[in-house]
């Protein structure tokens, strides 16, 4: 073989080296790349599942919130026959309670909390109209007597995305004045 002919064929196996090489770095790039975008997505889904997550989260803490006024409530009854009115001494679905200043969420959107509306007394005496049987009533030493009623709650927490979560509580109060 000439000279000429090496020279030419030693040119051929080169550029089929060359095109071998392009070939791989495309494909590597693409590999690459699809593999950025795969996690990219990953991402993008977690932070909306974590979004969701808030969401909820949010709603039940204001269904807390909704719980802790509510025992506040309680508290201010002065008779076993007492029950708040709604919403003048609890909030119903008409008239929320807002958690947060309107500036603080999207169009003004805000967590709220109020009674339960499927519930006649969303903030109940338990067993009105019953005697309290067992471990109700309280003497002291000196004879002062007391007895407790037992009170059921029941309240809704929504995030300003609509999540609700509903809240069911049986609260304690102890009343003095003798026998139920």
């Amino acid at each position: 073989m000439s000279d000429q002919a090496t020279r030419q064929a030693s040119k051929v196996v080169a550029k089929r080296k060359q095109g071998v090489a392009l070939m791989l770095t495309v494909l590597l790039l693409i590999a690459v790349s699809g593999l950025a975008l795969s996690t990219m997505q990953k991402v993008a889904s977690d932070g909306t599942v974590a979004g969701f997550q808030n969401q909820e989260q949010m709603a039940f803490y204001a269904a807390e919130a909704g719980v802790a006024a509510a025992r506040e409530v309680v508290r201010g009854m002065g008779g076993t026959n007492e029950v708040p009115t709604y919403p003048a001494d609890f909030p119903n679905p008409a008239n929320p309670i807002l958690l947060a200043n309107p500036g603080d969420f999207e169009a003004g959107a805000q967590p709220v909390y109020f009674a339960d509306p499927t519930f006649a007394d969303p903030i109940g005496n338990v067993g009105k109209g019953a005697k309290c049987r067992e471990g109700c009533g309280i003497t002291t030493g000196k004879g002062a007597s007391f007895f407790h009623t037992k009170w059921q709650i029941n309240v809704v927490g929504r995030s300003p995305s609509g999540d609700q979560k509903r809240l069911e509580v049986v609260a304690t109060r102890l009343l003095a004045g003798g026998s139920y």
